[in-house]
């Protein structure tokens, strides 16, 4: 893809390199080690630098090595800093070609799941390892140790029948279990008959075997008389090999009349070593031990030694106790850390276990019938293959997704090339994609789009055209609405209107009969805009024409009619309502032309008056006639204290989000509960009591209302 016109070949979000006249001429990237990630990173990778160098010639100090560590703490966040900074600056740049956030989400969408499916399998396997090769050695050397056990109980069963044959017992068991054509592993077998109390003799009762290892015992520590029986594995301190210990088998068992014990000792030599390895493919390596008290203490001859090994032995064992991939690892097994007190402890062996030769060996009995094929090889064959074709198709979803990439992104570009020509006024350029896909539906609804766009620049100017008449208007109206009530004596007025469109149809007026005389007028003129703004110019002329000769409401209203009734067109008309205001009378004297009620609250309560009569201007035969015989004029007393409300519809038909209207019952019912307060007062309360009726329902009507109170005719009128 080429680089996009009109953006001077440079990329979007890319950085710009310094010009000649601001100095010499650096790469961008350069930039972010001139911030302060940036001089951390330098500064803490070269300390590092310098003191691994200094760590090849000598060992670091304590407090250096600290500083050390210190510094390398530093340098990873200034790398975490610094890369989380080049992202932010250029990663505009970097995704800004769609082919390389598709390389990019099929790195994350591909390979990402697939490589954590990986290391899942990888951390299973492991642990699947590590237990199997724990349970298989586990349950060789319990073998082992049965073959001790089985020794010393069999030998204590004779003994106990034949006493005095005690040599020749244990001569015979031990011959059993070592003969060369029989148990050849077992060779170092020890056996020994010792008393079962703390009596010191010199030898013991009797023995058999070379014994080794150790000292044949003569006497048993008291907690292994007491128990009577046992198996345990003790650690012996070996002359052949120093600081490393020697397992060693040992079983008690009692005679039955419980006066001897028979001790059966078999070392884990090389021997015995090379027949578990023969039999699982583990071999037994380096050995470490622990104990809760601290130490551990071996047998040496009959004496108990403290080895060069305690507790935390384990972690500077010698080479084979570290585990290895698949390769070495490390068992944990119950040892006797202390054999006089019966302290326990715990030896940590080191195991050479391949897993290739511990999983032929697991598998070396599975043969594959009526062939000589184990079923470990076709399952490697097996997983070969299928490694393989995991290849191929990886290989191949990389092959076609570049492929894909690059045929969707050479589409995008045209859309993009097609673009900035529109953007630079050329409407008539036309993108080519042929593919029958999306894309190509999308080339086709561009070229639709760019034909079009003639014709909607023409809309928008003629848009822009109504919306300058609608200002126009707007201006209209608000010229012909009073700029403020009139002041009277007696009589205090608040005012509102809100229209709710760019121009509304609502109007009022107030007209100066005398005095102590007030006209007061409320229309709502159909439809919205210009319109509805030069009809309400036009009826503004006819009311400051005739309220000054006409005093009565009923007749100004017919003459209204008469005059605008061949002006308006067929869809639009005029309600509207007329009060006349005498203070020296006391009344009020009102006509109504189809608009809504008006609404008179005195000595606390309200009175809703609805004078009949139709709307004004219809062009319909028959309507003049018709207007006049149906208007109604209508004359009540007020006095002081009296609240009078003219409103339009937009008050009472304002609709919550159920769609219910507040209603003229809830205008009477919040200006009866605030008749005590100065018109503003009230026009304040209902505004509020309206909008939070509302709510968050949308109004499609004006609002108009004007508030008056009948004051004292001595004071004079508060001001509005």
């Amino acid at each position: 893809m080429g680089t996009p016109p009109g953006r001077a070949n440079r990329t979007p979000g890319a950085t710009d390199v310094t010009t000649a006249a601001d100095g010499p001429s650096r790469h961008p990237a350069l930039d972010l080690f001139h911030t302060l990630p940036g001089r951390l990173f330098l500064l803490s990778g070269g300390l590092l630098l310098v003191l691994r160098l200094l760590q090849l010639v000598f060992d670091l100090p304590e407090l250096l090595d600290l500083f050390r560590r210190v510094v390398a703490l530093a340098l990873v966040t200034a790398s975490v800093w610094l890369i989380a900074l080049a992202w932010r600056r250029h990663r505009q740049h970097l995704l800004w070609r769609v082919r390389r956030k598709l390389i990019i989400s099929y790195l994350l969408l591909g390979l990402v799941p697939v490589a954590l499916i990986g290391a899942f399998a990888l951390a299973g396997s492991i642990v699947l390892y590590t237990n199997i090769t724990a349970y298989v050695f586990h349950e060789t050397f319990s073998d082992v140790e049965r073959v001790a056990q089985h020794a010393a109980e069999s030998a204590a069963a004779e003994i106990g029948t034949s006493p005095a044959a005690a040599d020749a017992v244990v001569e015979r068991t031990y011959a059993s279990l070592t003969h060369e054509r029989i148990a050849p592993r077992y060779f170092l077998l020890s056996m020994a008959v010792v008393p079962a109390t703390r009596t010191a003799l010199s030898r013991p009762i009797a023995a058999a075997g070379p014994w080794q290892h150790v000292d044949p015992p003569s006497m048993l520590p008291a907690w292994v008389i007491e128990q009577g029986h046992l198996t345990q594995v003790l650690a012996v301190d070996s002359e052949t090999r120093p600081g490393q210990p020697l397992l060693v088998i040992r079983s008690v068992a009692a005679t039955p009349d419980g006066t001897r014990l028979v001790v059966a000792d078999l070392p884990v030599d090389d021997r015995l070593k090379a027949y578990m390895a023969d039999r699982t493919g583990i071999q037994i390596g380096a050995i470490a031990l622990t104990a809760d008290s601290g130490q551990v203490r071996l047998l040496r001859g009959n004496e108990l030694t403290a080895p060069p090994l305690s507790e935390g032995a384990a972690s500077d064992a010698p080479q084979g106790s570290t585990p290895e991939l698949f390769r070495r690892s490390v068992v944990e097994m119950a040892v006797m850390a202390d054999w006089e007190i019966g302290l326990p402890g715990e030896a940590h062996v080191g195991l050479e276990a391949p897993v290739g030769r511990v999983f032929e060996k697991l598998t070396a009995v599975q043969v594959m019938p009526g062939q000589g094929t184990t079923i470990a090889s076709v399952m490697a064959v097996v997983l070969i293959v299928l490694g393989g074709l995991f290849v191929i198709v990886q290989g191949a979803a990389l092959v076609f997704g570049a492929g894909l990439g690059r045929s969707i992104t050479s589409a995008v570009h045209e859309l993009f090339v097609g673009t900035e020509r529109i953007g630079q006024g050329d409407f008539t350029h036309r993108i080519s994609i042929e593919s029958r896909d999306q894309l190509g539906d999308l080339a086709v609804s561009f070229n639709r789009m760019s034909a079009s766009i003639e014709h909607l620049l023409h809309v928008q100017r003629e848009k822009q055209r109504m919306d300058d008449e609608l200002r126009i208007a707007r201006e209209i109206q608000k010229s012909l609405l009073p700029v403020e009530p009139p002041r009277i004596d007696g009589l205090a007025i608040a005012d509102l209107c809100e229209p709710a469109r760019e121009v509304g149809g609502d109007y009022y007026d107030f007209f100066e009969i005398s005095p102590r005389q007030l006209g007061v007028l409320v229309a709502d003129v159909s439809g919205k805009g210009t319109s509805a703004a030069l009809y309400m110019a036009e009826l503004k002329g006819l009311m400051l024409a005739l309220s000054h000769t006409e005093r009565s409401p009923r007749r100004l209203l017919v003459d209204v009619n008469r005059r605008l009734a061949g002006q308006l067109d067929n869809r639009s008309f005029i309600t509207m309502v007329y009060v006349v205001i005498d203070l020296d009378a006391g009344t009020l004297t009102c006509a109504r032309a189809g608009h809504t009620p008006l609404l008179v609250v005195s000595g606390g309560r309200s009175q809703i008056i609805t004078p009949d009569g139709m709307v004004l201007g219809l062009r319909l035969p028959g309507a003049s006639d018709r207007f006049e015989q149906i208007l109604e004029e209508q004359t009540h007393p007020v006095g002081p204290g009296d609240v009078i409300v003219l409103y339009t519809d937009g008050i009472t038909e304002a609709m919550d989000e159920e769609g219910e209207l507040f209603g003229d019952a809830g205008l009477a019912r919040v200006v009866c509960s605030h008749a005590h307060l100065e018109p503003a007062g009230i026009r304040e309360r209902v505004v509020r009591e309206v909008r939070a009726f509302a709510g968050r329902a949308e109004q499609h009507d004006d609002m108009t209302m004007i508030v008056l109170k009948i004051a004292d005719p001595n004071q004079p009128a508060p001001p509005p």
